[in-house]
Order: structure tokens, then sequence, then C-alpha cells
């Protein structure tokens, strides 16, 4: 995906698409989005740009060589994944530093919409929204069935309903799962920070009238409070 990501204001629905299982625990966003890398050979750049593209450094650390040729172990390398716009992942996953890339190097890469894992890192679960990308939790067990279910069905694309809040994998039963209601409401309706607030201005703008009646000394300039 060579495209430029903004951030707000993206709407999740629906999402249909291949998953790839990347099943490990304690991935930090070091992982995801290395800060320094010396893997510059090879890499795809920017059209018009100098060095490696964001979508190219995504894992970049334990998607390549030395030389920059790509691992094979790794699983987007793989050609049964190499098009996944969804992973399965483990247990805190993207902990660790505050980096926003942490989604969007994937988001570019691969245009990764969906985690499903057991948890996550909660500044990753901020950000993820922000891009639009949907991230849900299960237990290891389901998440260990769902793995089993992407292996033996290479090429078949699951679909992950936010409205509907479920898991749906063509010959098995759907799979539940809940979203924070405030998240939930902001992705379907693509909302900015400020949009989701607008509607609470009202009540906050009147709870702050009652205090300065209340307390008027709070809002007094510091030099006329002694």
């Amino acid at each position: 995906m060579a495209q430029e990501i903004r951030r707000g204001g993206h709407a999740f629905d629906v999402h249909e698409g291949l998953a790839a299982p990347f099943l490990f625990d304690n991935v930090s966003t070091d992982v995801i989005a290395p800060a320094l890398t010396n893997l510059t050979e090879g890499l795809d750049a920017p059209r018009g740009g100098r060095g490696p593209s964001r979508g190219s450094t995504a894992f970049a650390n334990i998607r390549y060589h030395a030389d920059g040729s790509p691992r094979r172990d790794f699983v987007f390398n793989q050609e049964a994944y190499r098009t996944a716009s969804i992973m399965i992942v483990g247990r805190n996953y993207a902990t660790g530093s505050s980096r926003v890339t942490g989604v969007t190097r994937p988001l570019a890469a691969w245009g990764v919409r969906v985690y499903i894992g057991e948890s996550f890192g909660p500044i990753f679960l901020t950000n993820a929204v922000q891009y639009g990308v949907l991230t849900v939790e299960l237990p290891r067990e389901t998440l260990n069935e769902i793995v089993e279910w992407v292996e033996s069905h290479h090429g078949v694309r699951m679909r992950v309903d936010l409205e509907r809040q479920l898991i749906e994998m063509p010959g098995r039963d759907p799979i539940s799962f809940e979203t924070d209601p405030r998240v939930r409401n902001k992705l379907l309706n693509g909302l900015h920070d400020l949009e989701e607030i607008q509607p609470h201005l009202p009540a906050a703008r009147a709870m702050r009238a009652r205090d300065v009646e209340e307390r008027p000394w709070i809002y007094r300039p510091a030099d006329e409070r002694r």
C-alpha cells in the first residue's frame, strides 16, 4: 500500500481478508517497527524519496536477513500469507514504546486492518482506533482454533463484522467478540476525537459554570489568590 496514512476519522464496519498466524507473546513495538535498521539494500523506497519506505521496514529485523533478502520463516514472506490483512497474535502484542508506527507500518506494508489476539499494549489500542484498525481480544483456546482453521484453509477469507461483533469463517460457527462501546461507536461512525467529544460539550460547559459559582476562587488569577 503506497499511500499516505492520515490519523483520525477512519471508519470500520466489516473487513474481509486473509489471516496470517503470528501467535507469539510479548511482541513489542520495537519488533514491529524497529527504530533503527541497517537494512537498506533491497528495501523498497518511496517514489521520489530516499531510504526504505514505511511499509518495507515493518518487522524489518525479523523479516529480512542481514543482506536485505527476505527470511522464509517470516509469515508475510510465505506465499500463503503475502496478501493477508488480518493478523492472529498472542498475549501482550505491541507493548513497549508508544510509537504509532506499530500500527502504521503493517498498515502500509500489507493493509493490516484487524488484529485478533489475547491482549494488547494499551497505547497500541489507542493508536489502532486512530487509524481505523480493529483489535479483537479472545481467549487463547479460541485463538488456537482460529490458527488451526487459517492453516488448513489457505486462500480462504474470513470476515470480521464490527456491527454484529462476529468473526465468520466458512465451514465453522461464527465467533462472537465484544468491543468497548466507545471504541465501537467511534469506528463505526469514523469519528475524529473532536467529533467524538462534541455531543458532550454542552454538559461539560454546564458543569464548569456550576463549578465557577460554587468555587470562584479556583478561577481567579494566581496573584489574586494570595
